[in-house]
């Protein structure tokens, strides 16, 4: 969780300067917002962090959720995908405020087997307001180059997929 912080800290820094451009002056003060909060979230101290595994069929999906008091701020999701020579690594990583999505980053990273080196990837980076991207970045080849990728319906899905999750486990948590 620490290494997935450091990155999504160093790729707010720096996609900071290029977005601060490139936006309305009311979405610029959004992203500005929404950067500033996930820092906050990522120094404070009283911050609850928990793990679980869902098991399936073809693979085992890890993921990790953090607690703000009993709100949820953070969740992720972390599965891999063999695929002969390659190991295909999938992350979705959802930042909340007042348990909506704010921040959203989705990334892929494909490792060779035998020597576990990264040999590429893909990434991609949504800040959200009122439940609509205001703002993306992508890194890589990827969904972002398929011209029918409707991101905000499956943002949509995979955070209400990923909370029912997290609330299941929360819930056998509390019994």
């Amino acid at each position: 969780m620490i290494i997935i912080k450091s990155k999504i800290l160093l790729t707010l820094t720096i996609l900071y300067f290029g977005i601060a451009f490139s936006q309305t002056k009311a979405d610029s003060l959004e992203i500005e917002n929404i950067n500033k909060y996930s820092e906050t979230i990522n120094e404070n101290s009283k911050i609850a962090e928990y793990q679980f595994e869902v098991k399936s069929k073809n693979k085992i999906v890890k993921y990790q959720y953090s607690k703000k008091g009993n709100e949820i701020v953070e969740i992720t999701r972390e599965w891999k995908v063999d695929n002969g020579d390659y190991i295909d690594t999938y992350i979705d990583y959802f930042l909340l405020k007042n348990e909506e999505r704010v921040y959203v980053n989705q990334s892929i990273v494909f490792k060779k087997k035998s020597d576990e080196e990264i040999i590429g990837g893909w990434s991609c980076t949504f800040w959200i307001k009122k439940d609509k991207v205001i703002h993306m970045t992508s890194l890589g080849h990827g969904k972002t180059e398929l011209p029918d990728w409707d991101y905000e319906k499956e943002l949509k899905e995979n955070f209400n997929y990923m909370m029912k999750q997290v609330q299941k486990v929360e819930k056998n948590k509390n019994k």
